[in-house]
């Protein structure tokens, strides 16, 4: 009976969220006024707004809970593949909900055994979110995980062009180096190669990788780094 009833509740919320998921980005977008003109319509439709985002996170942290649950209770993940309709449900109420694009996409593209359904969900997440540095990173670990290495490295090479944090341009450069070196691209390998130790210039592996080579392990050059930042992001 229980399942019964979160059943007709996931339905509604659905129906809800697609209903309601781009009232408050069409209001905005055409009708705001400044905030000294506002009226109580414009409260109300922001409220509304506000209601979808916290339930999308409270869908989603029960779904989180549930998982935690059954992994305490020694269930293996891959026997709660319904456990995906609650970040599906999460998405649509909140299409900027990058967390459960990246969890959804794992689990389908890696656990559940269904790359296509996996890429195709976090692809929705990025054309919502374009410049999501999370959802680029979480692209190219997919496909390099999937030995697909040359359709990683423009997903780690736009995260790469977008990040802003160390450690997210840390990790798109690895990626970046490890998937040209197994599609076979030295030249680009020794590109990233030598970002990743502008980023990390301890870092033993492309020290390592470089010698290897028969090259110096050096960095590029601050007048080289410079030119690079002036060229526009690729988009994979």
């Amino acid at each position: 009976m229980k399942g019964w009833r979160l059943g007709v509740l996931l339905v509604l919320l659905g129906l809800v969220a697609g209903a309601n998921l781009r009232l408050p980005d069409w209001h905005d977008r055409l009708f705001r006024p400044p905030l000294e003109g506002r009226t109580q319509l414009d409260v109300f439709l922001d409220l509304l707004g506000e209601m979808r985002t916290f339930a999308a996170r409270m869908i989603y942290v029960r779904g989180d809970l549930y998982f935690h649950v059954m992994e305490g209770q020694g269930i293996s993940w891959r026997e709660t593949p319904d456990i995906l309709p609650i970040y599906r449900i999460s998405t649509l109420l909140d299409p900027h909900m990058e967390d459960a694009y990246e969890i959804a996409a794992f689990d389908l593209a890696l656990n559940f055994d269904r790359p296509t359904e996996g890429l195709e969900f976090l692809d929705e997440g990025l054309r919502h979110n374009p410049d999501s540095v999370r959802l680029y990173l979480t692209r190219a670990f997919l496909l390099f995980q999937l030995k697909r290495y040359e359709e990683a490295v423009p997903a780690a090479g736009r995260a790469l062009q977008l990040a802003e944090v160390h450690l997210d341009a840390l990790n798109a450069v690895r990626l970046l180096a490890h998937s040209q070196n197994r599609a076979g691209n030295l030249r680009d390998e020794i590109h990233a190669l030598r970002i990743w130790l502008n980023l990390e210039p301890g870092d033993p592996y492309p020290i390592t990788r470089l010698q290897e080579l028969g090259l110096k392990p050096v960095g590029f050059s601050e007048a080289d780094l410079g030119r690079m930042q002036q060229e526009p992001p690729a988009r994979p």
